[in-house]
């Protein structure tokens, strides 16, 4: 087994700035959304079959979407540049990231070919099919590395967000090229895992890294665990439903109702997006009452339990009880430009602390096992 060597400080602070970066295009693409901005150019990922499109700085709608491809791709360079400073430590393995980012460049150039041909569905068809071939190449060597070869867990990490990023980007050409509003979803939800992931990797560089998790009770420290897997999953729900929801209708607002649904509290199932609406408002305040249930527990039994633990729940309620209002706020004002945003920012504020707490979790061990250590 491999022990944990921390990364240098600069790595450690170079990650933390992919992150705030990854944060800034969330924030961009959520006000490209807003601003139903998405498909303002029908290529991809050039504009208008250049990478500075005429008049793109003059124009709020062109300006959204191109400078989102600008920040996406300025992410994208971010994590290759963390992968290559983690991964390579000799010669042999700077040759493979060389041969790895020349095979992602070829990969690019036919989804180019394959994003500018707008007139022959056919020969986009077959560009399109040869640049996702060509794609299992690099994605392999990836995926075959971290399961075989004696990777560091940063390294897996790194590799793991240069994928993730890596079909982040295809998934929004896809969007752009099929004209899809399934791929926007997915798009955006997977957005939301990739910076989960650049989370753990800052997590895992840092030196506290062996010990940094919770002390827990015996008792209930399966429980707590599960617990905070749950709280995970529920975010994810809420941001999927979300997602679907600015995706598929875009214009206006599918009810106005604050609480209720079509003036009903539980409406009718026929049109997906008034569901999607109910789903997302229920689960809201199913995620509420899960999160304020854990804090009453944490508090209520509070022997043996790491008071850091209860803090970073009580944050969570706190950002949920604002983002409950944001959410009445999109509503009253009709999906303000920013009121929508900082949702979206709020909920992802959310599910990266939410996420960090359930790392400390899962990581914790049983105030019994802290003490006969020590």
């Amino acid at each position: 087994m491999i022990s944990h060597i921390p990364e240098s400080r600069a790595f450690r602070f170079f990650s933390k700035i992919v992150v705030f970066v990854a944060i800034l295009l969330v924030w961009w693409g959520a006000a490209t959304t807003t601003k139903q901005a998405g498909m303002v150019f029908a290529d991809w990922p050039l504009s208008l079959g250049s990478f500075n499109p005429p008049g793109w700085l003059e124009n709020m709608i062109p300006f959204l979407e191109h400078s989102h491809r600008l920040l996406a791709k300025l992410v994208g360079v971010l994590v290759l540049s963390l992968f290559c400073w983690a991964y390579v430590r000799s010669l042999k393995r700077a040759i493979e990231v060389v041969v790895l980012v020349v095979s992602l460049a070829v990969v690019l150039g036919f989804f180019i070919a394959a994003g500018s041909e707008r007139l022959d569905p056919l020969e986009k068809r077959k560009w399109l099919m040869i640049a996702l071939g060509l794609a299992t190449l690099p994605v392999g060597w990836l995926i075959w590395s971290c399961c075989f070869r004696s990777w560091r867990l940063i390294e897996k990490l790194a590799a793991l967000a240069l994928l993730m990023v890596t079909t982040q980007a295809i998934f929004g050409g896809l969007r752009v090229t099929e004209i899809s509003n399934a791929f926007a979803v997915v798009h955006g939800c997977f957005a939301q895992a990739f910076f989960c992931v650049l989370i753990l990797i800052v997590m895992v560089s840092g030196p506290e890294w062996p010990e940094n998790g919770f002390s827990l009770p015996s008792s209930r420290s399966r429980a707590m665990k599960f617990s905070s897997v749950l709280l995970v999953v529920l975010i994810a729900l809420q941001l999927i439903f979300g997602a679907a929801m600015r995706h598929f209708h875009r214009h206006a607002l599918a009810d106005d109702g604050l609480l209720m649904t079509q003036g009903v509290w539980i409406p009718s199932f026929e049109d997906p997006v008034i569901a999607v609406l109910f789903l997302h408002k229920f689960n809201a305040l199913c995620l509420f009452c899960f999160v304020l249930g854990m804090v009453l527990w944490l508090r209520g039994r509070s022997g043996g339990i790491d008071s850091e633990a209860g803090r970073y729940v009580s944050g969570i309620l706190g950002l949920l009880l604002v983002q409950i209002v944001l959410g009445l706020s999109v509503i009253g004002t009709a999906k303000s430009f920013w009121v929508t945003n900082v949702h979206v920012l709020n909920g992802l504020a959310i599910l990266a602390i939410a996420f960090v707490f359930g790392v400390k979790m899962l990581r914790g061990k049983s105030a019994d096992a802290v003490l006969a250590k020590s």
